[in-house]
């Protein structure tokens, strides 16, 4: 199973990327099973909160990942 990952602002600084496709090898993968795997992967984005995104839904809880799901990891932004 294969999904799109997305990364914006200072998130995009530590991964050195915008974008990449993640291979998930097992199909009962969550949103937090992908952290921790992001988390041991990018060392940085242990000291910094993010928004997680799900094809287009911010989403607050634990969801499983399907095949072909973008997934968009989104710093802290503030507005005026």
């Amino acid at each position: 199973m294969t999904i799109t990952l997305k990364y914006f602002g200072l998130i995009a600084d530590i991964t050195n990327t915008n974008e990449e496709l993640y291979s998930l090898e097992k199909s009962d993968f969550t949103t937090n099973d992908l952290i921790k795997e992001l988390n041991k992967r990018y060392i940085g984005l242990q000291n910094i909160s993010f928004a997680i995104a799900v094809n287009k839904s911010i989403t607050t809880t634990a969801i499983n990942l399907n095949n072909n799901d973008i997934i968009a990891l989104l710093p802290p932004f503030a507005g005026g």
